[in-house]
């Protein structure tokens, strides 16, 4: 059985609307998502005009070593124009000593001493995401939030020390997001691997949504036997090739998110042929089903 509500304490409207519409659209349709808008255009000529119902965004570029970033203002429009929006982040080190991919910054070492610099870079750089992630709040826009994703893989710094250190930033993060900058509107999403690398999961109280990035042949069975009594919905936080909408009724997963560039590339699966059948799919939950919805009340 679905958990009925969001695991904030009280969380804003619109974040119950969006948790509410998730829970009718979960086993019934699967929604359609895109990594960076900048590929909108192309979906939309090549699909034949349809445009996806979720777009990814990305915190990466707002740190203090770095140029900007403005995927806030693209968000809120994305928002009134009636998607759903999702935001990671690509955290680079909070030292400035590396990218995500650094071994330089070392998280359990930062974790284990909060009077020093790199613990404080490290709240420095939440508090500014928090503050980022206020402004979406304030717009009225509810976010599935998806942090430090991909930590199983150990690929990022944020999962070169192990799942104890990665569970312990999580924490630090949900609970300084929560409870100092009142963020009310954040559906906060878990990216596990299943068995692939372990289970790192932080806990049933601190997660809304699990996904899986880069579906393997297990994966939806994983998620049924390791989560399955937990009322979570389960979701496709990355994809390189758009899914087959036939094989939804055996894996219906809530939405898929296709990765940026792998959106033009035919070699992965993606010609302007299936992608004109998987956007037309009546499986397929489109921007312009979500905005004939909210037409409908």
């Amino acid at each position: 059985m679905l958990s009925p509500r969001p695991i904030h304490p009280n969380p804003h409207p619109n974040l119950v609307r969006l948790y509410n519409l998730l829970r009718r659209t979960y086993g019934k349709k699967i929604i359609s998502g895109q990594c960076d808008d900048k590929y909108l255009d192309f979906i939309k000529r090549t699909s034949g005009g349809f445009e996806p119902a979720l777009m990814g965004y990305d915190f990466n570029g707002l740190m203090p070593s770095q140029r900007g970033n403005r995927d806030v203002e693209k968000a809120i429009a994305w928002h009134r124009r009636g998607g759903i929006v999702t935001f990671q982040w690509h955290w680079i080190s909070p030292d400035a000593n590396g990218d995500f991919y650094t071994d330089n910054f070392r998280l359990a070492d930062a974790l284990a001493c909060p009077t020093g610099p790199s613990y404080n870079n490290m709240i420095r750089d939440i508090d500014l995401v928090g503050e980022a992630l206020a402004r979406l709040r304030d717009a009225g826009v509810p976010v599935l939030w998806r942090p430090l994703h991909e930590a199983e893989g150990r690929w990022f710094w944020w999962g070169k020390s192990g799942g104890t250190a990665c569970r312990e930033l999580y924490h630090l993060m949900y609970d300084r997001f929560t409870n100092r900058h009142g963020l009310n509107n954040l559906l906060w999403v878990w990216t596990s691997y299943g068995r692939d690398h372990g289970n790192w999961h932080p806990g049933e109280d601190v997660v809304d949504l699990i996904v899986r990035d880069y579906e393997s042949p297990t994966s939806w069975r994983d998620f049924q036997e390791m989560f399955g009594a937990q009322g979570k919905m389960f979701g496709l936080g990355e994809e390189g090739r758009l899914p087959d909408p036939a094989d939804f009724p055996a894996r219906p997963w809530l939405y898929f998110m296709t990765w940026a560039y792998m959106i033009e590339e035919p070699q992965r699966g993606n010609t302007p042929e299936w992608i004109r059948h998987v956007y037309s799919s009546p499986t397929v939950l489109t921007l312009r089903d979500l905005v004939g919805e909210a037409a409908r009340g």
